[in-house]
């Protein structure tokens, strides 16, 4: 009987301990952002330099310069197949990420910010896979908005996180935000007050979903002491509550590594 009651104990164990790491891999923040957002110190861990600190972003062109690149970057977006769907696009170029409105002849930047993405970088969003820590390359509709809060000041189409709220990991709701009384495999959206105070469903592998290509790609604000992230874009808080009241009702993001890369999409 003893030994019947040890090896029982030792499965429960065991089965635990498998559903604990389920929810790790999952994109979102990443589960040791979560786990430094626990810390006693977070205040202090948040003045520390950032990874990307050295890595140097784009510094000001002059405005000569500044403008010939606008104009280029415009003109390539009116082109594109995104472009030609869409009246309003937010484009992220390696480091940098800029909203664009739509005009006669081309598209017209109307800001710009640092961004962080995955700390194993980009990759083809085909290529991808649940866990490899990368961002997809490519150009995805913004599914909606998300927070905390009840409302938001955004036309977007907007929801608010509750305890039960989950970006399922399951196969039968895959890369679906569900809400559930039982426990669901994914990512615990509760667990992440800082990161997703405010932040942008992308829709990477919706149409089709493909099981294990990955899940839980956000805009959202960076976490404390790092750009990176397990595959999400991340940008400053200062900058999403700016980003967030000029947004349209619809719109695609386009995530890059160079400009030369808009025509593709």
């Amino acid at each position: 009987m003893k030994i019947n009651k040890f090896k029982n104990k030792t499965w429960i164990i065991f089965l635990l301990l498998c559903f604990s790491v389920g929810f790790s891999v999952f994109a979102g923040p990443g589960e040791e952002y979560r786990r430094k957002l626990e810390e006693k110190k977070i205040a202090e861990e948040d003045n520390k330099k950032p990874s990307y600190e050295a890595i140097e972003f784009d510094d000001k062109l002059p405005e000569s310069q500044s403008d010939e690149k606008e104009e280029r970057i415009g003109k390539a977006l009116f082109a594109s197949r995104v472009g030609q769907r869409e009246s309003q696009v937010i484009l992220v170029l390696d480091h940098q990420l800029s909203l664009w409105n739509k005009g006669e002849d081309r598209y017209f930047k109307l800001k710009e910010w640092k961004n962080g993405y995955g700390r194993k970088g980009m990759k083809k969003a085909e290529e991808r896979k649940e866990g490899d820590e990368t961002s997809p390359i490519g150009a995805f509709p913004i599914s909606f908005a998300f927070g905390f809060k009840e409302k938001e000041n955004t036309l977007l189409p907007y929801r608010q996180i509750k305890k039960n709220s989950v970006w399922s990991g399951e196969k039968s709701t895959y890369n679906q935000w569900v809400e559930k009384e039982v426990p669901v495999a994914g990512e615990q959206l509760w667990n992440y007050k800082i990161c997703y105070e405010k932040a942008l469903a992308i829709g990477f592998n919706q149409d089709p979903v493909v099981y294990g290509r990955g899940s839980a790609i956000f805009l959202h604000i960076k976490a404390p002491g790092t750009w990176e992230s397990a595959g999400c874009i991340t940008i400053e808080k200062s900058s999403m509550e700016e980003l967030f009241p000029l947004l349209k009702e619809k719109l695609s993001i386009l995530i890059l590594q160079n400009e030369e890369e808009i025509k593709n999409y």
